[in-house]
């Protein structure tokens, strides 16, 4: 799996969990479970495919600059990676339905900690390192049930991998051997979501509420146990000179819990030109053990709201390129599910964006029309942790960009 996450508090079971949605969905808080969009879908709730006009081919890169801030020092680092790939499609039927199919990270590990002892002698450093992380497939289907009802599912695939890395390593003396523990494990999953969303009409707005439901997996891991004594002086001269081999067993078999949770929504729109969402998210994680310090991690709540604006919607009628971009901005709060000295990590996030539109016309029976893609471009703030009680404080400035390529593909037509 690629590292595209360089956080210390990514040590904490699976990882740093990713956001499910899309460009254009981070650029509006992060919310996409009411949102009905005939452009657009999110698998975060399945229902959305039902809402769709057209086949939606949707891709994503993101790019991320991070500062981290403990009380007595500061150090920084970059990273890129994929986010997303995914497809729906629409059937042709009296009744909406559509298929939707994609991949995306699920979770993300990366960090490398030393942690310097000299009050003892000889001094030491305990080192923990760890790569990785789990990606996740999906195979989705939603339907209008009854007019303003849509209901979904997906089934989820999850595989990956995490290795991780503790040591105790002496850099003045080879008196005392130093002494490495890695271990590595290929997860594999399955679970399922489940979601609706309705919509009423009154006085020209639109009122959505969306539920979703995700089921908790077991993901299965083999892999193997190594741990080594090494000379510490010359290691940390860059030179690593094994002694003797402690342990090796490569028939590990271990089970990762991923929980279960639940998310609501709500979205006001006026048609196309402008929309207001509204969500929270839980993730049952404190019935999970954390395997480090055998406390248990705290549950998952995400609370976010974000606005849509497109000033001129109408994209047969000529006007003004600026008028018919999508302009998004979103606040989201987050308790995240870490547990470090008892205590939880939070973290605040402020987004903006830009859905700029590449608009192709055409004929059919119904006459004139327009089909809409974007490129999609988001700014994202994030202030994760804190200094205090020796923990570790993240400032992260990330650039998010996509592609959502809409086509009524497999069916006739005839172009202006």
């Amino acid at each position: 799996a690629q590292t595209g996450t360089n956080s210390p508090y990514s040590l904490s079971a699976i990882g740093e969990l990713k956001f499910a949605g899309f460009t254009q969905h981070t650029a509006a808080g992060g919310t996409s479970i009411s949102v009905k969009d005939k452009n657009n879908f999110s698998p975060v709730n399945p229902a959305s495919y039902a809402n769709l006009d057209y086949t939606v081919f949707d891709v994503g890169l993101g790019l991320s600059s991070r500062k981290f801030s403990s009380s007595t020092a500061t150090s920084q680092s970059a990273t890129g990676n994929f986010d997303h790939f995914a497809m729906a499609f629409p059937f042709e039927t009296e009744r909406k339905m559509a298929l939707s199919f994609g991949t995306y990270q699920f979770s993300d590990v990366g960090y490398d900690i030393e942690n310097r002892i000299n009050t003892d002698t000889p001094s030491y450093y305990n080192l923990f390192r760890g790569t990785g992380g789990l990606n996740k497939v999906y195979l989705g289907y939603g339907v209008e049930v009854l007019n303003g009802l849509n209901v979904g599912a997906n089934v989820n695939y999850y595989f990956g991998s995490i290795q991780a890395l503790t040591a105790k390593v002496y850099p003045t003396t080879d008196d005392l051997f130093s002494y490495s523990d890695e271990t590595f494990f290929a997860y594999t999953g399955l679970d399922f979501d489940l979601g609706v969303q309705y919509s009423v009409q009154t006085k020209g707005l639109t009122h959505t509420i969306g539920a979703t439901y995700h089921s908790a997996a077991d993901l299965k891991g083999d892999g193997y146990r190594y741990s080594e004594t090494f000379f510490g002086r010359k290691y940390d001269q860059g030179t690593l000179t094994p002694i003797d081999t402690l342990l090796f067993d490569d028939n590990l078999a271990k089970t990762s819990i991923k929980p279960g949770g639940f998310g609501i929504g709500y979205t006001l729109s006026n048609q196309d030109k402008w929309s207001l969402s509204l969500e929270m998210e839980q993730n049952a994680w404190s019935g999970v053990t954390n395997e480090l310090n055998g406390l248990s991690f705290f549950d998952n709540m995400k609370y976010a709201a974000g606005v849509n604006v497109i000033p001129l919607p109408k994209y047969e009628d000529e006007g003004d390129f600026f008028k018919k971009i999508r302009y998004s901005a979103g606040f989201r709060y987050e308790q995240l599910y870490y547990n470090f000295f008892n205590e939880q990590i939070s973290e605040i996030g402020i987004s903006f964006g830009l859905g700029l539109p590449i608009v192709r016309q055409f004929r059919d029976e119904e006459g004139k029309r327009s089909i809409v893609s974007r490129v999609n471009l988001t700014a994202e703030y994030i202030k994760r942790g804190t200094t205090d009680n020796g923990l570790i404080q993240e400032d992260y400035f990330n650039i998010g960009i996509g592609l959502n390529f809409n086509d009524k593909w497999f069916t006739k037509r005839k172009y202006q």
